[in-house]
């Protein structure tokens, strides 16, 4: 397996970096370089939360099973080249801001006080907010009195020192103030971190008239959550518990400003009891995710704004209802470039219309205030039997999947909770309506607010061959629990995981391989969010060695090492990264001609292969098919957002030639049909 395989989290950062790279761009609206920060900088505090705690597992065992020379040979570098990864991404990230978006900012009329002084034409307003607006917030811990104190998960404090030797943390209140004040001044808008006006008004307060050191810091927690799964028992109780947990768990991280000395990092470190845990230099300012809130509000330095077309002309709004269509025609929606409307017509027509019985749902991430989710409740209301399968260990979603899953069992509906040791991923929807069924199957999480950023597909659809296998999947979810012998769900159109999904895939790949060796043309193109699973990979090394062309376009994870001869020379690998997240999962297969198309939730990644039910389904129409090749050819072509990964991960920039960006381009296509 050596020299086979990126290694996924070094990959990973190399995908992070690729998002800095936006953030660099001078063609990149200035006010969208900073939320290009922002998403960089929230990224990071995740791979901490999420993947540190991993690989700190993986070195603790490996430490345990073998002596010290052992351990070195097993991890000559991974861990500590994650870390220079990131202290130079660091830096990039500071580069970035300093020496091109904020001259660039002031240029505008907008001066960020970044590191300086604050001037004094602005003491006597930033007094004002100090004393009005933040003080009521503003808790001081004696460390002498308090020798416990626990620094929760992402919080940004100060730690100060008086000449007297006393310690004191202060909470920068960022969760209950905006992190910044604008004041308007000579012709410009200055703009203020809320740390520093604390920092120089706090010293106003007698327990700081002699303050010696004053430094901000914050720890990053782990987001693992330690939860006992049985068959039968309420997840959602035992997930309650331990979400309240979570911003107390192991700490991953102290992220402390450069310019801290020695001495007084490990005081600190002794105070807070964090001797253990890892070190990182940042800059002067933590939380810099808080740039999606940068309180300038300027369209000219903003994207263009975007206006998503309809699928449907308006006369097509005119019939009863979205089942009405359907009956005629599958209709193909690629979201943000397609609204979503006809995804909320579709719940809402089912939760009216007297003729539907069953609506059947997952649901992996809802919006807090889901239209879906009050569609649901409406149709159980209504008398329809509505079930309603909410994935409550959807990271970072579970308290929100919670809240929707205790609502709609209060008004009736059916829901089930989750499989043990087993996510339901799959975005998929299905009706009963004149005991017919019609269907909703996506790439993307139901989820109309995130479907204005992420790119997805979604197919409504009346087939009833291809529901039906919905159906009995629906059934089998019903019973939460994972799948046995016993279980003869036979499969021919949709490709789920759990049940057929990575067989399938593997005879799709070597129809293609046969094809090749026969003389023929073999071609495979995916695109995916990460690309993982090693057998997977494997088959495509061989695949490629057979002499089948394959492209794939990879956003974040990459193992798989393009373009190595004798290995992967058939193989080429471009990363999009533009103005929306490029979430969708394509899967084509040249097959003789007759170009197999599936769209589904999948990656290949382990988790989604074999720790997950995914369901990727097949684009059968004419019409529906050349416009998802389209679509997937623009995106090959693009040659302004997207970059190659290189043999060794990292991202290589593309000659711009054509001048295409894929994203403009889709739209532009979409529009015109």
């Amino acid at each position: 397996m050596e020299g086979k395989f990126i290694d996924r989290d070094i990959s990973w950062l190399y995908f992070n970096e690729r998002v800095l790279g936006e953030a660099k761009k001078e063609s990149t609206p200035l006010l969208e370089r900073m939320k290009f920060l922002a998403i960089y900088s929230s990224n990071l505090d995740e791979f901490f939360r999420v993947r540190i705690p991993m690989i700190y597992g993986k070195r603790k065992i490996i430490k345990k099973n073998k002596t010290k020379s052992q351990v070195e040979d097993s991890q000559p570098s991974t861990y500590k080249e994650i870390k220079q990864i990131i202290r130079r991404q660091q830096k990039l990230f500071g580069k970035i801001l300093v020496k091109s978006i904020l001259p660039k900012l002031r240029e505008e009329g907008i001066i960020l006080n970044y590191g300086n002084k604050i001037p004094e034409f602005a003491i006597p307003e930033l007094r004002k907010h100090f004393q009005v607006n933040l003080a009521s917030y503003i808790h001081i811990v004696d460390l002498k009195k308090v020798p416990d104190f626990f620094p929760l998960n992402n919080q940004i404090y100060f730690y100060c020192t008086t000449k007297e030797e006393n310690a004191y943390i202060i909470k920068i209140p960022s969760e209950n103030a905006s992190r910044f004040k604008v004041i308007h001044h000579d012709g410009y808008d200055y703009v203020f971190f809320i740390d520093d006006i604390i920092k120089h008004f706090i010293q106003e307060n007698d327990l700081f008239k002699n303050l010696s050191q004053i430094y901000s810091f914050k720890v990053t927690r782990e987001a693992e959550l330690n939860i006992k799964e049985e068959a039968g028992k309420d997840l959602s109780e035992e997930l309650r518990k331990e979400l309240k947990k979570r911003d107390f768990g192991l700490a991953t991280r102290l992220l402390y400003p450069f310019n801290l000395p020695e001495s007084e990092l490990q005081n600190a470190l002794e105070y807070l009891n964090l001797k253990k845990s890892n070190t990182m230099k940042g800059g002067l300012y933590h939380n810099l995710k808080d740039f999606f809130s940068f309180p300038i509000d300027n369209q000219d330095l903003q994207f263009e704004p975007f206006k998503p077309v309809s699928q449907l002309d308006s006369s097509n709004f005119e019939m009863p209802n979205i089942f009405d269509v359907l009956d005629h025609e599958d209709i193909l929606l690629h979201t943000p470039y397609h609204d979503y409307d006809l995804v909320l017509r579709f719940f809402n027509e089912a939760a009216l219309d007297p003729n539907v019985t069953h609506i059947y749902t997952t649901v992996y991430r809802l919006a807090k205030d889901s239209k879906i989710g009050h569609a649901l409740l409406n149709a159980a209301r209504n008398g329809k039997k509505v079930f309603v399968f909410v994935e409550l260990k959807a990271r970072f979603d579970e308290s929100n999947n919670i809240l929707w899953a205790k609502r709609l069992k209060s008004e009736g509906v059916h829901i089930s909770y989750g499989i043990p040791k087993i996510k339901v991923h799959a975005k998929v929807a299905l009706v009963i309506k004149n005991n017919k069924y019609y269907g909703l199957l996506s790439t993307g999480n139901l989820n109309e607010n995130t479907a204005k950023q992420y790119t997805d597909h979604s197919m409504l659809t009346s087939n009833q061959a291809i529901l039906e296998e919905l159906h009995q999947l629906f059934v089998f979810l019903s019973q939460n629990r994972r799948k046995t012998v016993d279980d003869n769900i036979e499969f021919k159109h949709l490709l789920v995981a759990h049940f057929n999904l990575y067989e399938e895939f593997l005879k799709l790949i070597d129809f293609e391989i046969k094809e090749a060796e026969a003389g023929r043309k073999g071609k495979i193109r995916i695109k995916l969010n990460n690309l993982e699973e090693e057998s997977l990979i494997e088959k495509l090394y061989e695949a490629s060695q057979k002499g089948v062309q394959i492209e794939l376009i990879v956003r974040g994870i990459c193992r798989l090492i393009p373009g190595i001869k004798g290995m992967s020379e058939n193989i080429q690998i471009k990363r999009i990264v533009g103005r929306f997240l490029e979430h969708s999962r394509i899967f084509n297969f040249y097959h003789a001609g007759d170009d197999l198309v599936f769209l589904g939730s999948s990656d290949w990644m382990f988790r989604n292969v074999f720790n997950r039910v995914e369901v990727c389904f097949p684009i059968n129409g004419k019409k529906q098919k050349k416009e998802i090749l389209t679509y997937l050819q623009i995106q090959i072509d693009d040659d302004v957002n997207a970059s190659l990964i290189g043999e060794d991960g990292k991202n290589v920039e593309i000659e711009t030639i054509k001048g295409i960006n894929s994203q403009i381009a889709i739209r532009d296509f979409l529009d015109e049909k």
